[in-house]
């Protein structure tokens, strides 16, 4: 933890350095809805917010600042700074991505705007106070924390109850999503892609090739039904590229602003609501890959296998209300092609096994090290063979192929089989 004692009053000037007093001013004036002459700042700490594997790309600081008033009465205000950082796992792909470019424009002008359709009655993520660029990028916002809210454990899923709870707040956020496309221009450039992007599917080709190998030989090594593994013998395409494929926005699918990394570190509960946080790989494209990525990552496996169909139902149920709510009925598609959807688009399935499923298992037993993931060399076999034999994994996965298997979520789309 770092602290610093001094005193920051309203003196003008711009300070661009967040660990400074004085960068809070401006932040604290929002917060407490008074002028920046009618408060002094005392003192301002600075913590780790989450343990280090908690975000990917960033670093997360939990900022605690002492306010005086002027009628002497004193508080301490908490806030969430989240900084770019190569330091961060997965650090060095904000280029690639824009991932903060993204997540300002979210948090400062799009959840707003779906909230103000809802007559802010419901709220979709912590609120926003400020973004700064240079010297380095870093966002300030509310400590849900602070206002009561907590990220639950990613060594559990959710139950079915609250996985309809999620469900019900992502297809409100779907809707007024939908409803801003209507309503407004397109969004901006840096929607245009997300987890999966075609300029940057080369890039990729080798860690995803290295884990498909190290996935089909744990399945080999765990003598898994050769009626699973001769499908999946046959992904002889880069799965990046198929995954760019997938998601190339059509216009015949419902398309939505995605979410793009939905799961249970992205998720924080409060009593009775919750909000979602971690807006940075976000896209314009097919409502399925939020839906998919939600119930095979964070739903519990039971309540997948015998309740997928009622899940996506209730989704479906939950867009017609949300719809309803803002007066644009007419936006909602038939459940038949909200179901043919989500089966068109069923191999990202698979993709969430080789990859994002044995990521969040491993992460509530170990350290991950993604320069080892993606390494050809012998350490980095190794580490992979940890992932996919690591027995949270192998739990999921071996209920989760049969069910995959059934529904033909195993055929890659850009494979002929014969």
């Amino acid at each position: 933890m770092s602290s610093t004692g001094e005193i920051a009053c309203n003196h003008g000037e711009t300070v661009v350095d967040w660990r400074h007093l004085d960068f809070y001013r401006d932040v604290v004036s929002q917060d407490l809805g008074l002028p920046e002459d009618e408060f002094c700042l005392r003192n301002l700490s600075v913590t780790n917010a989450t343990d280090g594997q908690s975000g990917f790309t960033s670093l997360l600081h939990r900022v605690l600042v002492d306010v005086e008033l002027k009628n002497g009465e004193c508080e301490q205000k908490s806030y969430i700074v989240k900084e770019n950082s190569n330091d961060a796992i997965g650090g060095n792909e904000e280029e690639n991505y824009a991932l903060f470019e993204k997540e300002i424009e979210v948090f400062q002008k799009l959840i707003p705007e779906f909230e103000k359709l809802f007559q802010y009655k419901v709220k979709f993520g912590p609120r926003f106070y400020k973004a700064v660029k240079s010297p380095s990028t870093v966002i300030v916002m509310e400590d849900l924390n602070a206002s009561g809210y907590i990220m639950r454990s990613s060594s559990n899923r959710l139950n079915l109850s609250d996985s309809r709870a999620v469900l019900s707040r992502l297809a409100k956020f779907h809707a007024a999503s939908a409803v801003y496309t209507k309503q407004n221009e397109a969004y901006s450039k840096f929607f245009g892609s997300g987890m999966f992007d075609g300029d940057t599917a080369g890039a990729a080709e080798v860690y995803l090739e290295n884990l498909k190998k190290s996935f089909v030989t744990s399945l080999r090594e765990r003598n898994c039904s050769n009626e699973f593994l001769d499908l999946i013998s046959q992904w002889n395409k880069n799965l990046y590229v198929v995954g760019a494929e997938l998601f190339r926005l059509n216009d015949n699918d419902f398309n939505v602003l995605n979410h793009g990394d939905l799961w249970m570190n992205n998720l924080m509960f409060g009593e009775s609501d919750l909000m979602m946080i971690d807006f940075q790989i976000a896209f314009y494209g097919s409502f399925s890959f939020d839906l998919l990525q939600f119930i095979l990552c964070t739903v519990e496996v039971d309540e997948i296998i015998n309740k997928f169909d009622e899940l996506v139902e209730f989704y479906w149920q939950e867009l017609q209300d949300a719809f309803q709510i803002l007066y644009h009925s007419s936006l909602l598609p038939s459940l038949e092609n909200l179901k043919a959807d989500v089966d068109r688009h069923g191999f990202f399935a698979a993709i969430l096994l080789v990859e994002a499923i044995p990521l969040m298992s491993y992460m509530t037993v170990g350290q991950l090290n993604m320069d080892l993931m993606s390494s050809p060399e012998l350490k980095g076999e190794e580490f992979r063979r940890k992932l996919y034999h690591n027995d949270k994994f192998v739990d999921v996965v071996d209920q989760l192929l049969p069910f995959l298997f059934e529904r033909g979520y195993l055929k890659c789309p850009m494979i002929k089989y014969i």
